[in-house]
């Protein structure tokens, strides 16, 4: 039965409070992040462009590049066991890690298409989309075979529940349908919904079209909980039975082009629904995937001002502060580690203080600016773990610095 919701929407503009979406400082400077998978709340892979790979031991606060063997753009990532992982990649590449994702193998299908979907039923079984294609493995990608050639997107998207039940769709076209198989991909038929799709397990799952969507069996059936305020979202999560997070990277849910959103909905079992919106109206933004490790811990990767930005959620509550927001936003620090020349970039050219302090408290370097952009060379000092001091004529910007 459908159930009245209420939509508390939380401007960019208006909050001052503690952030709870916060911009993180990925370390390295490339075009775009295109999925982000948490094996806990604090191990955290990141893919993107020039085949960036990222990873994070300390929930974020610092990022540490990985080796991946090529500099194709790679698209998904996913670990079916927290030391065996998969990514996919442009012109037909896999790369799998054995150890948790410190190293990457490269394993060359002979594809020439790119890569899009990724779905790992467990170590051995894994499902790969191109354009209109669907691969599967057995063997735990060493291996595919070709399932489908027909399935009608640029960009397929795909998660199975067994070996025959998956769904599959296309999160940036804007004329799909959701379409289930019951046959381990090889027919597809339509389920009426047109957004991504999300199961917490193997019985419930959601998808949010004008309003959310939920079956609690294996998507055999949908039911509408409740009208919702707009069409569908780019990426959805449910964290558990009656908890969605979804993001929206054009407007479907107001109407506005330029709007960019992160939609938090809960269901309770008494039937009430609710909406929470954060809108950002910065043209400049696109997020393109969502991932929450737990009920409170959460990461989205996308795109700012034409840089690969990593959010961070880490209290379950969807509210932006304009106040730390804007000092992320100020000062720009990579890469991080470092090994030669750190990079300190700041929004204008501003009287600066910049200080390097080891971790006995000793201060190993000292310089004053009035620069938007200074270039710090580290060779000289000792490996290890530093506090970066910014001081500014009104703020003091503070930031763990790995030297290796």
């Amino acid at each position: 039965m459908k159930t009245i919701f209420t939509i508390f929407i939380f401007s960019f503009f208006i909050f001052n409070s503690k952030a709870q979406w916060v911009e993180l400082d990925p370390g390295v400077n490339v075009a775009y992040f295109s999925d982000v998978y948490a094996i806990t709340p604090d191990i955290v892979v990141v893919v993107g462009a020039n085949g960036t790979i990222l990873k994070t031991t300390d929930g974020g606060e610092t990022w540490m590049q990985k080796p991946s063997g090529t500099t194709l753009n790679l698209g998904k990532v996913q670990f079916p066991t927290p030391d065996i992982g998969y990514i996919t990649g442009s012109n037909g590449k896999l790369l799998k890690t054995i150890d948790g994702g410190e190293t990457w193998t490269l394993m060359d299908l002979g594809e020439n298409s790119d890569f899009s979907g990724l779905y790992c039923l467990n170590e051995d079984l894994i499902y790969i989309t191109s354009l209109n294609t669907l691969l599967k493995s057995f063997d735990g990608g060493n291996s595919f075979i070709t399932i489908n050639t027909n399935l009608n997107y640029n960009n397929p998207q795909i998660q199975f529940l067994d070996v025959n039940l998956g769904f599959t769709w296309d999160p940036y076209s804007y004329d799909f349908i959701l379409l289930k198989t019951e046959d381990g991909g090889a027919t597809w038929s339509e389920t009426g919904g047109e957004s991504p799709i999300h199961f917490f397990n193997e019985y419930i799952g959601f998808y949010y079209s004008n309003g959310l969507f939920k079956t609690i069996d294996s998507g055999i059936t949908f039911n509408q909980i409740a009208e919702g305020s707009g069409n569908r979202l780019r990426d959805i999560f449910a964290i558990n039975e009656n908890i969605v997070w979804g993001i929206d990277a054009g407007g479907t849910l107001d109407g506005d082009p330029s709007t960019k959103l992160v939609i938090k909905i809960i269901h309770s079992e008494t039937g009430s629904y609710t909406e929470n919106i954060w809108y950002d109206n910065n043209t400049q933004i696109d997020m393109n995937s969502i991932y929450f490790a737990d009920e409170t811990n959460g990461y989205i990767v996308g795109i700012k001002n034409n840089i690969g930005t990593i959010w961070k959620n880490s209290t379950g509550i969807n509210m932006m502060s304009t106040n730390e927001q804007e000092r992320n936003n100020e000062i720009k620090v990579y890469p991080n580690p470092v090994s030669n020349e750190l990079n300190i970039v700041l929004d204008k050219p501003t009287k600066t203080k910049i200080s390097l302090i080891d971790i006995t408290g000793k201060q190993i370097y000292s310089n004053s600016f009035h620069e938007d952009q200074v270039k710090i060379n580290t060779s000289a000092f000792p490996k290890g773990t530093y506090i970066l001091s910014v001081k500014t004529e009104n703020k003091i910007f503070t930031k763990k610095i790995i030297i290796n």
